[in-house]
Parts: C-alpha cells; structure tokens; sequence
C-alpha cells in the first residue's frame, strides 16, 4: 500500500511541531514502519500550556486496528490510544506521539504506516474525519475499543529458553497487577497498577515499561514486551478469562 504522507526529515518534524509551543492550531503528517508487535521512535510534541493533542494513522497491516497511534505523558505514561486518538493535556510539557502494532503472525515482520498529528486549544477538535475517541484516566482507546476489561488467570508460551509464565488479576478500580516469570534471567517480577483497553479480539496491558497483548479466541496467544525481556507465543499451559 502506498503511504499517503511522504516520511518528513528530522529536521521538518522539528519546524512543523514548532507550532505547539501555544495553543494554536497545526498539523503535521508522518510516514515510517513498526515492527510487528514493536513500537517505533517517539515523536516529541512539546505544548506550552494547556491543548488538544490528536493523533490518527492507518497501516499495511492485514486488520488495520492492529496499529494503533499513542498519546504518551512527559512522565512516559500512555494516556491515549487507537488508530485515532485525542487527549487534553492539563498545561505545559513535551508530551510525545509514538506507533506500535500488535503482533500478529499474519503480518509481515515491518508494517508501513502513515497518519497526521495536530494540536490546537484544549476541547476543541484539530484533526477532521471520523469521530475521535474519548480519552480516560489511566488510558484510553481507540474508536473499537471498550473501557475496562478484566483479566484474571495464568498461562505460558514456549521460549527457546523454557516456559515463559504471565500471572494477572484485576482489582475492583479495573488496575491490574502482571507476575512474570523469565526464563531468559530466571527471574520473577510483580508489576502492579497496570491499565487495559480492549479492540477487537485483543486486549493491550500496559504500564511501567512494559506491554502485554493477549488475543482472545479458542487458541489464545500472548505477545510480551519490555527493557529486559521480549516473547510472544501460543499459549500452551493454563489459560486467561478475559471479559471485555
């Protein structure tokens, strides 16, 4: 598929996200290619005060809403998300747009991707198209997603080094606490306060540094990514009860 934005040089970017330092309105477009199930660079997008951050993009992928468009804090905190996406920042920071993709064995290992960001005054639209997404606390979603899933169980996928095993439970307020077990370092960590949205037959935990995309269906798959430790797999021990 044709990319619809030509890939803009550093430098471009640069100028073009000149315009968020207030609260006037700009669009740029971006152009690249993800790894399947992977995330591409950061872009910076520094406001100076209180504005609209939108974001949409669309992919070579065989389902589209496997990439999807994120909305990340100064603090790396992902507060939106989808394959269109908006979010009001409370005041000043250099906020940053990234894409990733939900692995999918389908897809081929790089997808290309293209899309707009834009910014303008807080609450008002800046991108024109289809309705954007509403953010929420904690994370939000794209326009196929749904507010709130739960996840509980425990189950493993095959590594070249042994079992990797991925715990999760869901607490009342919808955070949800991950237990890994690495055989790449024979190690174990709990990583709590982790938020969730649901798309499609997927449901995406992030939080921390860490992403868990777990898909749905009679066959589930898990597909894990973090700074130490990467796997993605068929589940082949235990199973999740996944509500979404």
């Amino acid at each position: 598929m044709r990319a619809l934005f030509g890939l803009l040089p550093v430098a471009a970017v640069t100028a073009c996200l000149a315009f968020a330092g207030s609260a006037s309105a700009g669009t740029i477009a971006i152009s690249g290619t993800v790894g399947n199930g992977s995330c591409d660079a950061a872009r910076s997008v520094p406001v100076s005060n209180a504005s609209r951050i939108e974001v949409t993009v669309s992919s070579t992928a065989q389902d589209n809403t496997n990439v999807l468009a994120e909305i990340l804090t100064p603090d790396g905190r992902v507060v939106a998300g989808g394959s269109s996406a908006k979010y009001d920042t409370p005041g000043a920071g250099t906020y940053s747009v990234r894409v990733c993709s939900n692995f999918e064995e389908q897809n081929p290992p790089q997808l290309q991707y293209s899309g707009l960001i834009g910014t303008g005054p807080a609450g008002q639209p800046v991108l024109t198209g289809p309705p954007q997404p509403q953010p929420a606390t904690g994370g939000v979603l794209g326009a196929q997603a749904k507010i709130g899933p739960t996840v509980s169980g425990k189950a493993a996928i095959r590594t070249p080094v042994g079992l990797a095993w991925f715990t999760v439970t869901t607490a009342s307020n919808a955070k949800m606490t991950l237990r890994i077990v690495d055989p790449v370092h024979h190690s174990i960590r709990l990583v709590k306060g982790l938020t969730a949205i649901s798309s499609g037959n997927m449901v995406r935990i992030t939080g921390h540094g860490l992403v868990l995309v777990l898909h749905k269906g009679t066959t589930q798959r898990v597909s894990f990514r973090s700074s130490r430790f990467s796997a993605s797999g068929k589940v082949v021990r235990g199973r999740f009860l996944i509500v979404a």
